[in-house]
């Protein structure tokens, strides 16, 4: 029986028996709601959206490995980001003030003052800066744990909600909170409590989550023309006419384009388990520590862990903090020459990936393209045929793998 990995391999889950059976099946719900969709779910799915066009899940080509097994080979492939944002840029006339606004809580809609005030990150890694007295830096901590993970221990079951409070205590090394601490005057789990804002527990801008990932990499697998008829296929285009995600990340774009590349060559695609968004590793380039030590003596790897090769890190919560022994702190550190006076700095050398695993181009009719989200359907061209020398055979042994998901239409 499949099983997805809690984030990270985390190993938290295993502390309540049966939370790791139904973490499994949580992702599991995550893939099925967002490619085949649930009675009166308010977005579309991706077959359903197939469906207003008259095309079917023979259209798809990401797929869930819990119904279809994994085909073989695949590969796995990255796409990989950087962690500073840049859907902002236009606010500002110069870096500093945009790393100012930044590493501060923002509104989550500047425009709604009755908007939640959250960490403004979003680029699925956020972080928090501590600093002294003399307002100079002395640790920056970073997650990409996404939210669900807490939510799910907070909901699951009396037993949970104790580990809930156990890993928020290690997190912060805090034996007094409680889980009072952990709710809102309703009495749900508080994304926004004082320990998250305070120690970046874990991801809370409203779209850095799991739910988020997985939808962009359903949709953006659906093949789209224009009105012309003519296939889209730029990064902006695709997420412009398939509305997934925000168009002015470095993220999401960029997902959505190596998701529809694969799904243009006839390929299957699958997210890598555990189904998470990691920090892959930094660029140390142009660091300069005063004593000359290794600027990256000072990065340390809190849950998760670090591959030496960066395609294969699970780093979900890091921080970048300089012992006092040591006599100087975060800031008398340089970057290209200049002293860090921001988290943001830090985050612009830390790259943050996801990663699918990819077949082999299939032998079989290529999926057939639609127009955009939101549009009336209009008459599309005859699907364009496979290159495969037996397509029924390929398309048979497809659908055999394809035919346990009871919602498919």
């Amino acid at each position: 029986m499949w099983i997805f990995e809690p984030t990270a391999k985390l190993t938290d889950f295993e502390q309540v028996p049966g939370l790791k059976d139904l973490w499994s099946s949580f992702i599991n719900d995550l893939y099925e709601t967002n490619l085949y969709g649930k009675p009166n779910d308010r977005s579309a799915s991706a077959l359903e959206e197939l469906q207003r066009w008259g095309r079917s899940d023979s259209d798809l080509r990401l797929y869930n490995p819990a119904s279809m097994p994994i085909p073989s080979p695949s590969e796995m492939k990255n796409v990989i980001w950087s962690a500073l944002p840049i859907s902002f840029d236009e606010q500002f006339n110069n870096t500093k003030e945009k790393f100012t606004y930044l590493d501060q809580p923002q509104r989550f809609n500047p425009q709604d003052y009755s908007s939640i005030i959250t960490r403004i990150q979003d680029e699925y890694c956020e972080w928090v800066v501590k600093r002294n007295s003399a307002n100079k830096i002395t640790e920056v901590l970073f997650t990409s744990e996404p939210p669900e993970y807490y939510n799910f221990m907070f909901y699951s079951s009396p037993e949970s909600r104790e580990l809930l409070v156990d890993v928020y205590r290690q997190i912060t090394a805090n034996q007094s909170i409680t889980i009072d601490d952990l709710v809102d005057s309703s009495g749900e789990y508080d994304w926004y409590n004082r320990y998250n804002n305070e120690f970046a527990v874990h991801m809370q801008q409203p779209n850095n989550t799991l739910g988020a990932q997985v939808n962009i990499v359903s949709r953006s697998c659906i093949l789209r023309v224009n009105r012309l008829g003519n296939p889209i296929t730029d990064a902006q285009g695709l997420i412009t006419c398939g509305r997934y995600g925000d168009k002015k990340r470095q993220s999401d774009p960029r997902i959505g384009d190596a998701i529809n590349q694969f799904a243009r060559e006839n390929r299957f695609i699958t997210i890598e388990n555990p189904v998470g968004l990691y920090m892959s590793g930094v660029d140390w380039k142009g660091w300069e520590t005063p004593d000359g030590t290794p600027a990256d003596t000072f990065w340390k790897v809190l849950r998760g862990t670090q591959d030496a090769d960066p395609n294969k890190s699970y780093i979900v919560r890091a921080v970048y903090s300089v012992p006092e022994s040591k006599g100087y702190t975060v800031s008398d550190i340089k970057i290209g020459g200049q002293p860090i006076e921001f988290g943001s700095q830090i985050a612009a050398c830390i790259d943050v990936r996801v990663g699918v695993l990819v077949s082999e181009p299939q032998q079989i009719p290529l999926p057939r393209a639609i127009g955009c989200t939101d549009t009336t359907p209009f008459p599309l061209q005859t699907p364009v045929a496979g290159t495969s020398t037996s397509p029924a055979n390929a398309l048979t042994n497809m659908q055999s793998r394809m035919n346990t998901n009871k919602t498919r239409g």
